[in-house]
Order: C-alpha cells, then sequence, then structure tokens
C-alpha cells in the first residue's frame, strides 16, 4: 500500500467522481481507476460503488476514509517535521479570532507566541464564524475560532467554550430570575444580529418550532453595536454569557440564561485542511487553546 494510492483514495470519495479526482491529483482517469483496483484488491473488498453519475463510497470504504486521511496527515507532518528538524519552529502562522475573542487575547497571544518562538511570524485576523471558515477553506488562514450553536462541533473541531446562550439586559436595581423561558423572549425587545447570522438563524429556528413572535427591533452585527443600542433604547441582546463577561462583572449588563429549550453555544478551533499543520502552526495552536480557556474561566 502507497500514499499515492490512500491520497487517490481520498480524492475520489471526497469528489465523488474518478475524473474530477484525476483533475486534481494531475493524473489521467485511467491511473486514477488503477490505483483505486490495486488499493481495493489489496484491501480485499470493495470500496466504491460504481453509478452512472460517479462513485459511492461502500461501506468498507466509509470505514477506510478517516483511517486513510489519519495516514496521509501523518506522513505530510513527518515531511514537515523533518525539514524542521533540529530548528526551532517559524514560518508566518495565521490565527482568526472571533471579534469578542480579539479584545481578550490578542496581546497576550502575541507575546506568548514571540517569547516562545522568536522564528514564527504570527498574522492575527478577526472575523465572524462564517467569515473565518471561509479563510479556513481557502487556506488563507491556518487556525481559527469558530461559533457554534448546536450541542456537537464538526468533524475536526475542538470545543474550548461550551455555554449556552443567556439574554443580556441592561442591569436593574431589582432582583431578577437566574433564567427565563425562551416563550417569554416574545415579550421583550430585542436587538438581534442580521439575518445571515448564525446566532440568529439558531435563534429563529427555534421560535418557529415554539411558534414564538420575536420581538426583534434593531439589527447590528457588531457587540458594541449591540451594546450602544441597548443602553440608549432599553432593548436586550441574546449572547454567550462569555461574550458580555466583562460587561456584566463591571456591573453594565444583567445575562440570565434561556432555558426550555436551553441554547447550546460552542466555540470551537478549527485549522486548515490545505496543507498539514506545521510545528509552528502546532505550536501557535496550543498557546490558543490555553488563552481562549484561561479567558473563558474569568
Amino acid at each position: 500500500m502507497r500514499l499515492e494510492d490512500l491520497r487517490a483514495f481520498i480524492r475520489v470519495a471526497e469528489s465523488g467522481s474518478i475524473s474530477q479526482a484525476a483533475l486534481g491529483l494531475g493524473l489521467t482517469q485511467p491511473s486514477v481507476s488503477r490505483l483505486l483496483a490495486a488499493l481495493e484488491e489489496e484491501c480485499g473488498t470493495r470500496l466504491f460503488h460504481r453509478t452512472g453519475r460517479g462513485v459511492q463510497l461502500t461501506e468498507a470504504g466509509q470505514a477506510a476514509l478517516p483511517k486513510a486521511r489519519a495516514i496521509v496527515l501523518d506522513a505530510d507532518r513527518l515531511v514537515v517535521d523533518m525539514r524542521d528538524f533540529g530548528q526551532s519552529p517559524s514560518g508566518v502562522v495565521t490565527v482568526a479570532l472571533l471579534p469578542w475573542m480579539m479584545q481578550r487575547i490578542a496581546g497576550d497571544l502575541y507575546d506568548e507566541v514571540r517569547r516562545a518562538y522568536p522564528r514564527i511570524v504570527l498574522r492575527m485576523a478577526e472575523g465572524l464564524s462564517s467569515r473565518n471558515e471561509e479563510g479556513l477553506a481557502d487556506g488563507r488562514i491556518d487556525i481559527a475560532l469558530i461559533g457554534r450553536y448546536r450541542a456537537t462541533p464538526a468533524r475536526g473541531e475542538e470545543v474550548l467554550i461550551d455555554s449556552q446562550l443567556a439574554l443580556i439586559s441592561p442591569r436593574r436595581p431589582e432582583a431578577v430570575p437566574k433564567t427565563i423561558a425562551f416563550r417569554d423572549l416574545a415579550s421583550i425587545p430585542l436587538v438581534l444580529p442580521s439575518t445571515q447570522h448564525r446566532l440568529r438563524a439558531a435563534v429563529e429556528a427555534v421560535a418557529r418550532s415554539r411558534r414564538v413572535h420575536l420581538n426583534v427591533v434593531a439589527e447590528a452585527d457588531s457587540y458594541e453595536a449591540q451594546k450602544a443600542i441597548v443602553r440608549r433604547q432599553g432593548c436586550c441582546m441574546l449572547l454567550s454569557p462569555e461574550t458580555a463577561q466583562h460587561d456584566v462583572a463591571g456591573g453594565q449588563f444583567h445575562a440570565r440564561e434561556i432555558i426550555q429549550p436551553r441554547m447550546p453555544r460552542l466555540v470551537v478551533m478549527s485549522t486548515t485542511t490545505h496543507r498539514p499543520l506545521s510545528r509552528a502552526a502546532r505550536g501557535v495552536a496550543a498557546i490558543v487553546r490555553r488563552l481562549v480557556r484561561k479567558a473563558a474561566a474569568r
């Protein structure tokens, strides 16, 4: 079994087409077909069903795919590590942070990377989850923080923060409950992100399923813009407690967890699949992981 065979197997599985895989690998279609045939013969089983519209993984192929990816990734990492052997990690590493996390860890991240890895050039980008994902997908970003509004992360993502959405309101002198039922949001004026934002989509989906009509009085994707509207108009925001952590602790706002149902909110770390993660990127990822968890625990 050769890495070339496994690379062809992975590319065909991802594209669902031998011809498209051949184009991506720089090989002819018959060459890719021969590689697959040799791999299937060695494995002693069919890895693909051939259909009129391409190919689909068999049950055995589905079981083999994650293992093949792991083998190829380890081999690619070995090559990168051997090139860097005997030297401190170096190169450019691009990290995309969520806006509220940029404020919390950017300074510490720069200082720690500079101290631990003086030959690394750190580039930091700030963006919403969708923009960070686009950067990962096209290879511009090595490491990204992404917000997920569901209970489980996607494959290859590492959960750094696991929390629930909360209703963030102006601090008032009277005592308020620590929780609020989702249905009660109907009577509260809300400032929410635009309809393209994932938080808005998640909230609207629950509202539709519960037949709750939300009273959205303003839209703003920026947390700073939402805060300004809340202070002036007295309305409320729906955010993770970590996003508004400093302002809640400083007494500007009050946070009530949303229940019935609770709404999960994850912050995950994901890395590019365009290339094997270098020693430099893995070192930076370890620092990002520690700083994010430390910031969330404050």
